[in-house]
């Protein structure tokens, strides 16, 4: 989801949609790719690296692990993954769980220094379009070796922890390990076996059902902490051969949620490990909000009764307080949006700086090594401690150019993900020019409003030149309003707009309102616009 920059707003350049023999799907992907300068293609040398990489795990990679093939670990994403890089095992025992988190230990096959690392490095996280996937690292370990496959042997790092019944980590281990998935679920068949008993039985059907409490246990202990929790306002736009035929929203089920919070309980231990240890590594950092970027926020919440607490610095905590007060109201999604606009951008550094989101002192990516370029050093220095191997003397300097590089790589993966998702909106929409929508208003500017788009998930532009012959004035933070009619447009009106434009290369769509109030008489300024 976007932090403050709206689908309408963007500009790429002009880009040319329907290129000849492609389709919507295929133009909006390529022109993002050359947009963003997103490295495509292999550097010379990756593929046979690739090419070289093992087909299967033989009985000499066990020597020196754990033989955790008896565990019913399963592995549970989208329907469409298939790059697996984690696997997941619960059992009751003590005063609470064990929980075991197996990451594929990526680390094992890419050295450092290799063209298969200085390919990862330069890409920094795999690129995820709606019909196509441009990897971190080639196919033939992202999809195949590397890849946590159902009833294939691979090799993992694991963190086995040990949960408590009040949801913290009492005790945790890394240890290299031979593990072997024994299902590839998806979050739907999960949920469906949770609702109505329906899916795996035996051992996986138990290591779920204890999963889920262990997550309860974890999620109640993250809602004390503070940290924020809220679903996002998404929809993704379905496809047919490369052209859109709908928009339908991205609904978070608890199997994400459990998901989400065992790889989060893993990561915080990485964190944990490697401070214990002395050993610098990536931390993954969210720095709490510039206090003036809240100040709006401060004011969107007091005037709907959820006042943040004043004077100091705003918690975690209290804005998910505030959220919660307003989660129930319709337009409840908005103050998810606006909390979401006023958070800074989270980076990776070796300083531990915390996660404000989280509400946590220290925190590491360690659960996608296949995708991310900053979870593979983390696995390096934890494997380089149960190695006994030194650090480098320059790794700290290492690891910083490693992080902003990272960092800026995340930026532009989320970047060009948002252009095509926008491109793709726009692309439904554009035959429907002169059509009315019901809408939201959802963001409040000098030059006018955007207007969220119910049911498409996609905001459109209202010029202050389509709300009619009045001079219309901000009134910070979200009002807009009229002099001379004293009409006035604020964040969260329901309105109905009538679609003018579409620029779908450009992620843009023009609003009109269908119902302007009439200028009142013997205002002489009424017909003066602000552009």
């Amino acid at each position: 989801m976007s932090k403050g920059e709206q689908p309408g707003s963007r500009s790429t350049g002009p880009v040319e949609a329907g290129l000849d023999g492609l389709t919507v799907a295929e133009t909006a992907t390529e022109a993002a790719v050359v947009a963003y300068a997103i490295p495509a293609r292999w550097a010379s040398g990756v593929d046979s690296a690739a090419n070289a990489a093992p087909r299967q795990v033989v009985a000499a990679d066990h020597a020196g692990r754990m033989d955790l093939r008896h565990l019913p670990l399963v592995t549970i994403d989208g329907p469409s993954a298939r790059d697996f890089d984690d696997a997941v095992y619960a059992e009751s025992g003590g005063d609470g769980w064990r929980l075991v988190v197996a990451i594929a230990d990526v680390a094992h096959y890419v050295a450092p220094g290799s063209a298969l690392d200085a390919a990862a490095q330069e890409r920094g996280t795999s690129v995820y379009f709606p019909e196509r996937v441009i990897p971190m690292l080639p196919e033939a370990l992202s999809n195949g070796i590397c890849s946590l496959r159902p009833d294939e042997d691979r090799l993992a790092l694991v963190c086995d922890m040990q949960v408590s019944r009040a949801g913290r980590v009492i005790r945790y281990d890394f240890r290299e390990a031979v593990i072997r998935s024994q299902a590839r679920l998806t979050y739907g068949e999960v949920e469906a076996l949770r609702r109505d008993g329906t899916g795996p039985t035996g051992g996986v059907a138990k290591s779920l059902g204890a999963l889920y409490r262990a997550y309860e246990a974890l999620r109640r202990a993250r809602e004390e902490r503070g940290a924020l929790d809220f679903d996002a306002h998404e929809g993704a736009p379905q496809l047919r051969r490369g052209e859109v035929t709908a928009i339908k929203a991205v609904p978070r089920l608890d199997s994400h949620r459990l998901i989400e919070e065992a790889m989060i309980a893993a990561n915080i231990c990485a964190a944990e490990f490697l401070e214990a240890q002395g050993r610098a590594g990536l931390h993954r950092v969210h720095e709490p909000p510039d206090p003036a970027k809240l100040a709006p926020l401060t004011q969107a919440f007091a005037s709907v009764g959820a006042p943040l607490p004043s004077g100091g610095a705003v918690t975690a905590k209290a804005l998910q307080k505030a959220l919660l007060a307003t989660g129930q109201r319709a337009d409840g999604w908005l103050f998810a949006l606006l909390t979401l606009q006023s958070m800074q951008r989270a980076h990776y550094t070796p300083e531990a700086k915390g996660h404000f989101a989280l509400a946590l002192d220290r925190y590491a990516h360690f659960t996608s090594p296949i995708r991310r370029y900053p979870d593979l050093t983390v696995h390096r220095a934890i494997k380089a401690v149960l190695h006994g191997q030194a650090e480098p003397r320059d790794a700290r300097r290492m690891l910083a150019e490693a992080g902003t590089q990272a960092s800026l790589a995340e930026r532009r993966a989320d970047d060009a993900a948002r252009m095509v998702d926008a491109w793709l909106k726009c692309s439904f929409l554009a035959p429907r020019i002169g059509e009315t929508f019901t809408a939201t208003v959802a963001g409040v500017t000098e030059f006018g409003l955007f207007a969220d788009l119910d049911g498409y998930f996609i905001q459109g532009l209202l010029h202050v030149s389509a709300l009619g012959g009045d001079y219309f004035r901000h009134a910070p933070p979200f009002r807009l309003v009229g002099e001379a009619t004293g009409a006035s447009y604020a964040l969260g009106d329901a309105i109905e707009v009538r679609l003018a434009g579409a620029q779908p290369e450009l992620g843009r769509l023009d609003l009109e309102l269908t119902n302007i109030r009439p200028r009142r008489r013997g205002r002489g300024r009424g017909r003066r616009r602000r552009r």
